[in-house]
């Protein structure tokens, strides 16, 4: 599983009601008539910015959900959102452990620390996302900004401090 992960803002002087509300009815269209190999997606506030969570059942996918988002019935709803939206910025995530959650929580976004092997850190973090709540995501091929994973939880966690985590609060619209 994948997700596509759209992180914006509103453009200055938008009402926040009035954009979170066009979100939902892009989102709502998207569910409408669900592209191929398309799961579902989620608008969150996280920090001080929203995120699109766009999961989808492999790299294909991604080109129909492209096509689909922004053509027909969602191309005025698709709009309306985007003309409300500023610093915009994508990334993709492979789903690394746990299940997807849709619910409030965290995301705890941090980075391999330097020297360590990347089947050492998914031991580790193994327990964590394996916890009902939790899912554990990496970034793909290097598609996006820093940092390389992201750990979403119900609940707040405490990573090592050498994993330099950024916790942040996360919230369905």
């Amino acid at each position: 599983m994948l997700a596509y992960i759209f992180s914006h803002r509103p453009a200055r002087g938008v009402d926040v009601a009035d954009y979170e509300s066009a979100l939902q009815r892009f989102h709502a269209t998207l569910a409408g008539a669900r592209p191929l190999g398309f799961i579902s997606s989620s608008t969150f506030t996280v920090g001080d910015r929203y995120s699109d969570w766009y999961l989808v059942e492999n790299s294909a996918a991604l080109d129909v959900l492209n096509e689909a988002a922004v053509s027909g019935a969602r191309i005025p709803v698709h709009d309306a959102a985007a003309r409300m939206a500023v610093d915009g910025v994508g990334k993709l995530l492979s789903l690394a452990g746990g299940e997807p959650m849709a619910g409030p929580g965290f995301e705890i976004r941090f980075s391999k620390p330097k020297g360590m092997a990347y089947a050492d850190l998914y031991e580790r973090m193994q327990p964590i996302a394996s916890r009902p709540g939790s899912s554990l995501w990496r970034r793909m091929m290097v598609l996006g900004p820093p940092p390389e994973f992201c750990l979403i939880s119900s609940s707040e966690t405490e990573l090592p401090s050498e994993f330099r985590p950024e916790v942040l609060r996360r919230e369905p619209i």
